[in-house]
């Protein structure tokens, strides 16, 4: 398969078969879709209704991007 996409929400994932044929789909954590959208200039409401996350989850993401900052 090897397919790369994104979702709806933001997330780049991509699928293949494993060695005994099963697909297996990697995708990236919903904390970098966060924190992708929010510097993309995403408000923190358009953030929760593309991600289906809740607020105080969003805002936390956010308040660890802006602690952390110097790295990002």
């Amino acid at each position: 398969i090897l397919v790369f996409r994104r979702t709806p929400w933001g997330q780049r994932v991509f699928r293949f078969y494993d060695p005994d044929k099963y697909i297996v789909e990697i995708g990236e954590i919903v904390e970098t879709v966060i924190i992708r959208s929010y510097k993309q200039g995403d408000s923190i409401d358009e953030i929760v209704q593309k991600t289906s996350m809740s607020r105080e989850f969003v805002e936390a993401t956010i308040k660890i991007l802006s602690t952390n900052s110097v790295n990002c």
